[in-house]
């Protein structure tokens, strides 16, 4: 152990001095970055801050492969002569290699997306030979198909996430220190220590010696060198398998196992998720290419909001934070698993929507807005079916926490069959009682006082009524529970006005931190 904190703390000075020189070389030979209408920066700063710290992420790993026990007969270039247990770790050198090449050019020769793909496909079709694949399914097509879209997204993703001072080398900062927990908090044999351990410790160290350079304001940003490389790494420490000793992931029971292995690593990642599909959606529903350059990203509307750029930042980095913590209580608590990640899930989708509303600098691309957006509008904002299908998740999530409550985190099968066999029933009742309540005739974000005796009547009605029709269609059988629905009344009339009253409490949040904000500059000045 005592190696891999020595090895660590000489990449993070080889970083941080890396990122230095090229501080001082890139204005010398004219690598800046300009200032541009679909960019965030107002300065020229200097760019390929990748070149200053990916060396010394790379000598760690060749270091590591030299003097890791059981990684015997390694070859750069010949991976199929080598031990399976080399096999992962050099295909996952081989493919930052070629992705820091790629993002080398691209930062000299601006390639179209489509060439961008080809060399994304080539890297993890590296890895794939290598054997890394993500085991999502007992089909390993299925999985090959799954292992390439999990790849090619979170390398895109983390491009992507590079549009602020910061942001992006912060939030993989955080990713990679929950991968090195997820990883330390695991049981492995024999006090063995798994490779991931000081993979994720070298690239921590890489990425916290370039971030102290890259803190806003910047003095350099990482380039596509670097975006490109760092992301490729992040999408292999985050696939489950003998390179990452599968998360952990390998205590749960075998009916949550498949999905646990897709829902921890994107609670790992949930903020470069985040943003990208925000983006994604919000441009293409507006008639724009996603691929494009743009002012609208989470961290351009946080400022939007009235935050400075270091607070936007900061709440990018929480939330990132916050996903950490979620998949570590996903790996500690199975049985809390589902839950947990329904309502961080929803959190985030909320978050979007509160986001999604906000203006931002929009390019004039001369279309009209696709022939299904008035339709989509329509149904969302006059039919409030958005709420609708909000409201049926609400159900289904503190129906099924409800029952972990009532016995103590703890379902024996029979049990969680009962309830599972329930949600169905549960759901349609507590919809139908709240139309009929009329709780979708109004506006859902300006409920009143008066408005909460309604959402506790429709609570209690769906669970009466959910009780009632269980117990004619099952007769109560073994594995019901009364108290259960009880507790559910109270959970989903708690989980009813939270969701109603959630924009109403962001906007105050809002508007009292950027008062602060102001009040603080005001002081200084």
């Amino acid at each position: 152990m005592s190696e891999i904190v020595t090895l660590s703390l000489l990449v993070f000075a080889g970083s941080l001095l890396g990122t230095a020189f090229m501080r001082r070389v890139a204005p010398r030979f004219g690598w800046i970055a300009q200032p541009r209408k679909d960019r965030w920066h107002q300065k020229p700063t200097a760019l390929l801050g990748g070149l200053g710290f990916y060396p010394f992420f790379l000598l760690g790993m060749l270091w590591l492969l030299l003097r890791w026990p059981g990684l015997a007969e390694v070859r750069l270039f010949d991976m199929f002569d080598m031990t399976a247990p080399a096999r992962l770790p050099v295909a996952m050198i081989l493919g930052t290699m070629l992705m820091f090449s790629a993002g080398l050019l691209d930062d000299f020769r601006r390639f179209s997306p489509a060439t961008k793909l080809i060399f994304q496909f080539v890297a993890t079709s590296i890895v794939i030979l290598a054997g890394g694949v993500f085991p999502l399914t007992i089909f390993r097509t299925v999985n090959i198909l799954v292992t390439y879209f999990w790849f090619i997204g979170i390398m895109n993703a983390v491009n992507m996430l590079d549009n602020m001072d910061g942001l992006c080398a912060g939030v993989v900062l955080i990713a990679s220190l929950t991968i090195l927990m997820l990883a330390g908090m695991g049981v492995w044999p024999e006090g063995k220590i798994p490779m991931i351990i000081p993979v994720a410790a070298i690239f921590a160290a890489s990425l916290a010696g370039f971030l102290i350079h890259n803190w806003p304001p910047a003095a350099i940003f990482m380039g596509d060198c670097g975006s490109m490389f760092v992301g490729f790494v992040l999408a292999t420490l985050t696939m489950p398998g003998s390179l990452s000793g599968r998360l952990g992931i390998g205590q749960f029971h075998d009916a949550f196992q498949s999905v646990m292995t897709l829902i921890i690593p994107s609670a790992v990642l949930a903020i470069p998720i985040f943003d990208t599909t925000l983006v994604t959606l919000t441009r293409i529903w507006r008639s724009q290419r996603p691929s494009e350059g743009g002012r609208d990203h989470s961290s351009h509307r946080l400022v939007g909001l009235g935050f400075s750029e270091k607070k936007a930042v900061l709440v990018l980095y929480s939330l990132a934070a916050l996903g950490g913590v979620v998949a570590l209580m996903m790996q500690r608590a199975p049985n809390l698993a589902l839950p947990l990640a329904g309502f961080f899930v929803l959190a985030l989708v909320m978050a979007g929507v509160y986001l999604g509303r906000v203006r931002v600098e929009i390019p004039d691309i001369g279309q009209p807005p696709p022939s299904w957006t008035p339709l989509v509008t329509n149904l969302l904002y006059k039919k409030q079916a958005g709420l609708v299908a909000l409201d049926g998740v609400l159900a289904l999530l503190c129906f099924y926490s409800a029952y972990l409550l009532r016995f103590g985190g703890m379902l024996d099968v029979q049990v969680s069959d009962a309830a599972i066999h329930a949600l169905p029933v549960v759901v349609a009742c507590c919809l139908v009682v709240n139309f009929s309540s009329k709780m979708y005739d109004g506006q859902w974000r300006l409920i009143a006082v008066a408005d909460v005796p309604v959402h506790a009547m429709a609570a209690a009605g769906g669970a009466m009524a959910s009780l009632a029709l269980v117990t004619l269609l099952t007769h109560f059988g073994l594995g019901h529970s009364r108290s259960a629905y009880l507790i559910f009344g109270v959970l989903y009339f708690l989980a009813l006005v939270a969701s109603r009253v959630s924009f109403r409490v962001l906007d105050s949040i809002v508007a009292r931190s950027v008062q602060k904000q102001d009040l603080g500059g005001e002081s200084d000045g």
